[in-house]
């Protein structure tokens, strides 16, 4: 028997002056197998000056995300980020396809599984009956045989759980994380 799906979902977030990001691996039905999280880092105002517009990506995919991926115990079989995420840019290990999943406002498709075409990285998933169609967009580094073993995956795991819903779980935790108590 194959060895169950892992979904890793990633974010990077910046709270005030500063950028923190977190990485959290689910099973397929959503329970959490791993969470890794970088503390928050709060560039100096010389370092905010030298790199200028490069700060953030750069604190974002160099910092962040090759620290948690450094972290990671086992390989998950998809990384999912939110779509400005993978707009932003994602320097992660490509033998993951990298994707975003979003909910979309669209008619359900005839069944669930079936898929449309939207673009060479996009599509619409079908994933539960009568319910609106996921938006999937791909990473610029996934070719359409792994977009393809993607999808399969996204079907197996969308079964069980809503495949949008952890990484607003990394959110709150993020939030949690810069919020002062007392």
């Amino acid at each position: 028997m194959a060895d169950p799906i892992k979904l890793a979902y990633f974010m990077a977030v910046k709270e005030g002056a500063s950028y923190l990001g977190g990485l959290l691996v689910t099973d397929p039905s959503g329970i959490p197998l791993d969470f890794r999280y970088t503390e928050p880092i709060t560039p100096t105002r010389l370092q905010s000056i030298l790199y200028g517009k490069s700060l953030e990506p750069h604190l974002k995919e160099e910092v962040i995300q090759k620290t948690l991926l450094k972290e990671l115990k086992a390989a998950p079989d998809l990384f999912i980020l939110s779509a400005t995420e993978l707009a932003g840019g994602w320097s992660g290990d490509p033998r993951f396809p990298a994707l975003a999943v979003q909910k979309s406002q669209e008619q359900p498709l005839a069944r669930p599984g079936d898929a449309f075409r939207a673009g060479p990285r996009e599509l619409l998933l079908q994933v539960a009956e009568g319910a609106a169609p996921l938006r999937v967009i791909f990473a610029s580094s996934v070719e359409a045989a792994a977009q393809e073993q993607a999808v399969q995956k996204l079907l197996e795991a969308g079964y069980h759980m809503d495949l949008t819903e952890p990484l607003e779980r990394v959110a709150a935790a993020l939030q949690s994380l810069v919020v002062k108590e007392g």
